[in-house]
C-alpha cells in the first residue's frame, strides 16, 4: 500500500549522501539526483508510481494531475504534500523545482543549493517559482501516531471580566490565553498541517462538567 512516509523517508535516507546534478544520466543515481528525479524514486519506492515508471522531470510530474495529484491551496498543504514550481509548460530545466512537504512550513528536496537533499523551509526562495503549485498523492492519509492526535488539543472562547470574552488554547497540559488573533491563525495552521484536520474549537459553557475539568487539570496562564 502506497505511504507518504515512505516517500519522505527515500529523502531521509539519502539527505546529505548524494549530490545534485541534473546531467543525464548522473540525475538516475544512486549518487546524484536533481529534484524531480528524486521525486520521482521516491513516489515509486512509495508504491505511488509502479517500478519500471520512467524518470522525468517536473513537466511529466505536472501530467499527473488529476489522476495521481490532487490540486490544493497552499494552506491546505500537510506532510507528505507535493509542490511543483515554474508552472505548466515553463517548468522544464533550471526553470522549476519540486519536493515533499514535511510540515505546512518546511520540504525536503534535493536542491542545488545545499548540491544534495536537504529539509528547509520553505521560506527564502527555496520552493522556487512562482508560480507554485501545490498536491495531495491521490489515496495518501496523514499518519495517525503524531504526538498531535494522542494528545488532546483545543481552542475555546471563554468569557473575561468585564463583559469581554478571550480565546484560550489548551495544549494537552495547560491552557494559555492567547493575546494576539495572528497567534491563533498560526496554531490553526500548524495543527492543521501535522493532524491533516482543523484543531477542535469550543464556546465555554460553566454547565458542562468537561469544561470544570479542563480548567482544574490547567490553570490558565496569562
Amino acid at each position: 500500500m502506497a505511504n507518504i512516509e515512505s516517500v519522505i523517508n527515500w529523502f531521509r535516507t539519502r539527505e546529505g549522501k548524494v549530490t545534485y546534478d541534473m546531467a543525464y544520466p548522473n540525475r538516475l543515481g544512486p549518487n546524484s539526483y536533481d529534484c524531480s528525479s528524486a521525486v520521482y524514486y521516491a513516489l515509486i519506492e512509495a508504491g505511488f508510481l509502479p517500478k519500471g515508471t520512467g524518470i522525468g522531470s517536473t513537466e511529466s510530474l505536472y501530467t499527473l494531475e488529476g489522476t495521481l495529484l490532487q490540486r490544493i491551496s497552499r494552506s491546505e498543504v500537510r506532510r507528505g504534500d507535493i509542490f511543483i514550481s515554474g508552472g505548466k509548460g515553463t517548468s522544464a530545466g533550471a526553470n522549476g523545482h519540486t519536493g515533499v512537504f514535511v510540515s505546512n512550513s518546511r520540504i525536503i528536496h534535493c536542491n542545488y543549493g545545499s548540491n544534495g537533499i536537504s529539509e528547509t523551509s520553505t521560506e527564502g526562495g527555496w520552493m522556487g517559482g512562482p508560480p507554485n503549485d501545490f498536491y495531495r498523492l491521490k489515496g495518501s492519509t496523514p499518519e495517525q501516531t503524531k504526538k498531535g492526535e494522542i494528545t488532546m488539543q483545543c481552542l475555546y472562547t471563554k468569557p473575561l471580566s468585564g463583559g469581554s470574552s478571550g480565546i484560550f488554547y489548551f495544549n494537552g497540559v495547560d491552557t494559555v490565553h492567547i493575546q494576539h488573533m495572528d497567534t491563533v491563525k498560526l496554531l490553526k495552521q500548524i495543527y492543521k498541517a501535522n493532524n491533516g484536520k482543523d484543531i477542535p474549537e469550543y464556546t465555554w459553557n460553566s454547565k458542562e462538567p468537561w469544561y470544570t475539568r479542563l480548567e482544574q487539570v490547567a490553570p490558565n496562564r496569562k
